[in-house]
């Protein structure tokens, strides 16, 4: 059947049909919109051929070339949908001689479920746009039982590979072929066309075996695309919330009156781990440890509202219960969902050595004498803030000469090695011991060092998912005091 702009070469003569007016409608095709349903026939059909029963056909130059140039197009298209119709459309090009094309999804569970269009029907520029293609049930039961590109038609083809297929009532010469596009939780993409009955030949059903693939190594190269842009933004928020919270922690301490160091070192995922020091203007030094639950920029928004509540509380002269107050009724008003902190808040007076603690759901300090001897403050008196009002209450002990005062979070104690083995409490308290025990009469910049070292040993190669933060203080009158200074 000739259609218009077809051309037929007799020997040197080349005869072009044209049709000038209107094109008559076709037989055998019905009106309707396409994404309101597809024409589904249930005639019977005898073999259908699959590319991978074939020899590898002969692919002309012309076609591969457009390939590569559909690929490119592809690439500078964004859009999936817009992706979808380009596939169909290459299909009813001049070059490839489709009559129509769809992109059509399929129920692998229930074959003979109609087909959901996911595009509009593309159709060649001889074709009316308000024709319905007929879709044949017969060649989709194919493409779901093989999983692999099909063929077919309707009349008697020259190639032998190609066997019948009764497509409507109003029988026309075409074929018809099926390339799955994606096949995932039961559903299968499908790219389905119609075309002249001389075209549905193996040569045809790869070449657009070869677009889909090119349509599929593109969409993969968008997916790539689109994670790097997703990691980028990631690593840019991860970036932006480690300067957030270095920015909070003092790393380099001065006194007169108290020896302080603090060791950091951050996850590459960014925790929530909080810890400074404040001496308020009677002489008193607050400290503070924290543990935000979560990670990214908003457990470094938490870390910094704390940071200013924790400033403004030490320029008041608030007293620690009032602090650990404040701290919990804002953290109830605005945590997100489950997320809470714990802390260990202290007021430490270096005029008595008087140490003054609430503990909110926070591992418990230790205060560890150069003999060996450990005391623990109390643990397990008030819940994490942010949970529930509670009346807190603090706990006085007094710091004997030389006894070393360590706050931790739980990157020290949850720190694994290389056989998976956590270190917990007690291997933190182990660790501790027996650095200040060979080292008591150093600063405490020099035992921070030596408990890093000791906790980089433990770890190994062993992947650290959390911050590791503490902090170190001892009045010891003959420790050298640290280098730096910190505006407290």
């Amino acid at each position: 059947m000739l259609a218009p702009d077809d051309a037929v070469q007799i020997e040197h003569f080349i005869l072009q049909f044209n049709v000038h007016g209107e094109m008559p409608a076709r037989r055998g095709v019905r009106a309707g919109t396409s994404m309101h349903g597809l024409n589904v026939s249930d005639k019977p059909t005898g073999p259908i051929t699959r590319l991978d029963t074939q020899q590898a056909p002969p692919i002309d130059a012309v076609h591969l070339q457009t390939l590569i140039r559909f690929a490119e197009d592809l690439l500078t298209t964004p859009d999936p949908a817009d992706r979808l119709l380009k596939l169909a459309r290459i299909l009813i090009s001049k070059l490839y001689h489709g009559i129509a094309a769809v992109t059509i999804e399929l129920d692998l569970n229930d074959p003979d479920t109609t087909p959901i269009p996911l595009i509009e029907p593309q159709y060649a520029h001889n074709w009316r746009s308000d024709e319905i293609p007929y879709i044949s049930r017969t060649l989709l039961r194919g493409v779901i039982e093989h999983q692999s590109p099909v063929i077919a038609t309707n009349t008697d083809s020259a190639d032998d590979s190609v066997m019948e297929l009764s497509l409507a009532d109003d029988k026309q010469a075409l074929a018809v072929l099926a390339c799955p596009i994606t096949i995932n939780d039961n559903v299968m993409q499908v790219l389905y066309a119609t075309f002249p009955a001389e075209y549905g030949t193996v040569e045809w059903l790869a070449l657009a075996s070869l677009a889909v693939e090119q349509y599929k190594q593109t969409n993969t190269a968008w997916i790539a695309r689109k994670q790097a842009e997703q990691q980028a933004a990631m690593e840019k928020e991860l970036q932006q919330a480690s300067n957030i919270q270095n920015a909070l922690i003092p790393m380099n301490v001065q006194l007169d009156d108290a020896d302080i160091a603090i060791g950091f070192e951050p996850c590459k995922y960014v925790g929530g781990d909080y810890v400074d020091v404040r001496k308020a203007s009677d002489g008193k030094i607050y400290l503070t440890i924290c543990d935000v639950c979560g990670k990214g920029m908003q457990a470094a928004i938490v870390t910094a509202s704390l940071h200013a509540l924790f400033h403004t509380a030490v320029d008041l002269g608030l007293p620690l219960t009032d602090l650990m107050t404040r701290f919990n009724k804002y953290l109830m008003k605005t945590l997100p969902g489950e997320s809470f902190v714990t802390a260990n808040m202290m007021i430490f007076d270096p005029a008595t050595r008087e140490l003054e603690s609430v503990n909110a759901g926070h591992p418990p300090a230790m205060l560890i004498r150069p003999d060996g001897s450990v005391r623990k403050l109390s643990i397990g008196k008030h819940p994490p803030l942010g949970f529930i009002a509670t009346e807190f209450e603090g706990e006085t002990v007094k710091l004997e000469p030389a006894e070393l005062l360590c706050l931790y979070t739980d990157g020290l104690t949850e720190s694994v090695n290389d056989e998976n083995k956590m270190l917990h409490i007690a291997g933190v308290q182990d660790m501790l011991v027996k650095v200040y025990a060979d080292h008591a009469d150093m600063p405490t910049v020099e035992l921070q060092n030596k408990l890093t070292r000791q906790l980089d040993e433990y770890e190994g190669n062993a992947p650290r998912a959390d911050d590791r933060t503490f902090l170190l203080l001892k009045t010891d009158p003959q420790a050298t005091q640290n280098t730096g200074t910190f505006d407290i």
